[in-house]
C-alpha cells in the first residue's frame, strides 16, 4: 500500500488548487529564486516558510503530487484485489441465472426445477423462485405467476393476405383469403375446407372485396384491391 494516501480506510483529502492570480506573480518569483538556492539563512528559510503558506493554493508541491499519485495506486490495488474478486463471484452467479431462465415446458411433478426455471401450468406461466421439486406451481413460496391465459380472442391486424381461395393450399392461423367476394380469415390450420364454414374460418364483416373499382356505396369498412 502507497503510504502517503489512506485510502480506502479512510477517504483521502487534497488541496483545492487554483489559477496564480496577478497579485501573487511576484511572490511566486520569490519562492522559485529561493527553491533554486542550494543553502539558505534562516531569514529567508522563514521567508521561504511564509511563501508557502501564502501560495499554498496556487502551487504543486512534491507532497501533494506525491499523495495523489499514491491514492492512485491504492485505488487500483483495491479495484484489482478486492473489486474484481466480487465482480467475478458474481458475474459467475449471473451466468447462473441467466442459463436457468429458460422454459421447461409442461409443470411435471417428476422434474427438477432452478431458480429462474419457467414452466407452465393449468395455461398459466410460472417463475421458479427457490429450487424446486414436487411442489405445485400455486405454492408462493416457491413459483411466481408472471402470466395468465387470457381468452382466444379474434385475430388482429397481423393477419396475411393469400389471395382467392385455393381448396387445394394449406392455410394456418391468421392467413386471409377472398372467397365469394367476401374477406376471410383462416382461424385454425385449415386444408380443403371452404371459407364458409364458420368453425374454422372468421367473415370479415361488412367488407368489400372488388377487383376492379372502389365500392360506390356504404355498405364496406374498407376496401381491398387485388392487383393482377
Amino acid at each position: 500500500m502507497a503510504n502517503r494516501s489512506t485510502f480506502p480506510e479512510k477517504i483521502d483529502t487534497f488541496t483545492e488548487l487554483f489559477d496564480l492570480p496577478p497579485t501573487k506573480v511576484a511572490s511566486a518569483k520569490r519562492f522559485q529564486e529561493l527553491k533554486q538556492k542550494p543553502t539558505l539563512n534562516s531569514t529567508e528559510q522563514d521567508e521561504l516558510n511564509s511563501l508557502v503558506i501564502d501560495l499554498g493554493n496556487y502551487i504543486i508541491t512534491p507532497e501533494t503530487w506525491n499523495k495523489f499519485s499514491d491514492a492512485i495506486v491504492n485505488i487500483q490495488e483495491f479495484f484489482t484485489q478486492e473489486v474484481m474478486d466480487f465482480i467475478e463471484a458474481k458475474q459467475v452467479l449471473w451466468d447462473t441465472y441467466v442459463k436457468n431462465f429458460t422454459y421447461k415446458g409442461v409443470f411435471s411433478p417428476d422434474t427438477q426445477y432452478m431458480y429462474q426455471n419457467m414452466i407452465t401450468y393449468n395455461g398459466d406461466l410460472y417463475l421458479c423462485v427457490k429450487d424446486s421439486m414436487g411442489i405445485l406451481p400455486d405454492n408462493d413460496d416457491y413459483w411466481q405467476k408472471i402470466s395468465t391465459k387470457g381468452d382466444k380472442g379474434d385475430v388482429g391486424l397481423n393477419t396475411y393476405y393469400k389471395g382467392d381461395y385455393n381448396d387445394s393450399m394449406s392455410y394456418v392461423l391468421g392467413d386471409a383469403v377472398t372467397y365469394e367476394g367476401n374477406l376471410y380469415y383462416a382461424k385454425d390450420p385449415v386444408t380443403g375446407i371452404a371459407p364458409t364454414d364458420s368453425s374454422k374460418w372468421m367473415l370479415f364483416e361488412n367488407t368489400v372485396v372488388s377487383k376492379t373499382a372502389p365500392p360506390q356505396s356504404q355498405k364496406g369498412m374498407f376496401w381491398l384491391e387485388i392487383l393482377e
